[in-house]
């Protein structure tokens, strides 16, 4: 079961962890295509957008990679690329910076370092934004994860969970070389930071035409159709009454399948409440008498879709 929070996705994956010496793999720089669910403060909905990496260029005397954004919204018949950031790699290091380009910044920031050990603090100000008090992380864990069945993609594979010093629950979650859980370039702007509602998720990587999405090697989630934008009422979720004082009716969309799990998020995009709708059916009720009056934001994550409604609690 795939879910939009740290670590519930990885446990399918997860063996156990051989601390012997392995291979470091970086990023791929080439032939690499990052399909993201963003979601868009514009329209309330979340947006497919595709990350890349293309040639490179020299910054300040380094050498960086250039990552650009597709994005084929508000129409599917055009697609839009803009230079999105600068990356740059480190092997010896273990570690992989960022110029958020997309921000207007020039000098670069640590996004990742795969050299600390479990416990340890590190600064990724690469991942700062304004939801976070400072750009400290902790080392979670290492873990391992069997990635022999993509080809490209192959041999067992690190998975490094830093966990935010100043934002309980919001991580990176990153597979080494692969991708990380939510996005693997910085993407938000400073307005509304990194967690797991506002950001999304990364639903495939596909490299040489070898596919990763979630645990199974296919590529039905690639691509600007990963929220079927050709099908919109698909993404279109019912709650009633509205403002609700207790009872709460979720009416899920035609079409949307394989719903698992119900979050409802407070305007800091803080987890307020969970519930686990994988036997709950199209049409359930909620209790939310327990919720303080105000704006809440209730979001449905499925196995390939996320979407989701405003809320106001009234009592």
């Amino acid at each position: 079961m795939k879910r939009c929070l740290l670590l519930p996705m990885l446990f399918a994956l997860v063996f156990s962890f051989n601390a012997t010496a392995q291979t470091y793999y970086p990023l791929p720089e080439e032939n690499a295509y990052w399909t993201v669910l963003e979601f868009d403060y514009n329209t309330w909905q979340y947006n497919d957008v595709i990350y890349t990496v293309e040639g490179d260029t020299v910054i300040n005397n380094l050498n960086y990679k250039v990552v650009y954004r597709l994005d084929d919204y508000p129409t599917i018949y055009d697609t839009i690329s803009t230079l999105h950031c600068f990356m740059r790699q480190s092997i010896e290091e273990k570690k992989i910076w960022f110029i958020r380009n997309y921000l207007g910044e020039t000098q670069e920031k640590l996004g990742y370092d795969l050299s600390v050990a479990v416990g340890d603090t590190v600064s990724l100000p690469a991942f700062q934004f304004s939801v976070f008090d400072d750009s400290l992380f902790y080392l979670e864990l290492i873990d391992s994860v069997d990635m022999s069945f993509l080809g490209e993609l192959n041999e067992y594979r690190l998975i490094y969970v830093f966990g935010s010093l100043s934002q309980s629950g919001m991580a990176l979650n990153y597979i080494e070389g692969i991708r990380d859980f939510w996005s693997t370039f910085p993407n938000l702007d400073d307005n509304y930071g990194f967690d797991a509602f506002h950001q999304s998720h990364t639903v495939c990587v596909q490299v040489n035409n070898a596919f990763w999405v979630g645990d199974e090697p296919y590529n039905k989630n690639c691509g600007f159709l990963a929220v079927g934008l050709d099908n919109p009422e698909l993404i279109k979720l019912e709650v009633f009454p509205n403002p609700v004082s207790n009872i709460l009716t979720v009416q899920l969309p035609e079409g949307f399948k394989h719903a698992e799990l119900l979050t409802i998020y407070n305007t800091l995009g803080m987890v307020i409440m969970q519930k686990d709708i994988g036997s709950a059916g199209n049409s359930f009720a909620i209790d939310v008498s327990a919720l303080n009056q105000g704006l809440y934001f209730l979001n449905i994550n499925s196995h390939a879709n996320n979407i989701s409604v405003k809320l106001i609690i009234k009592h």
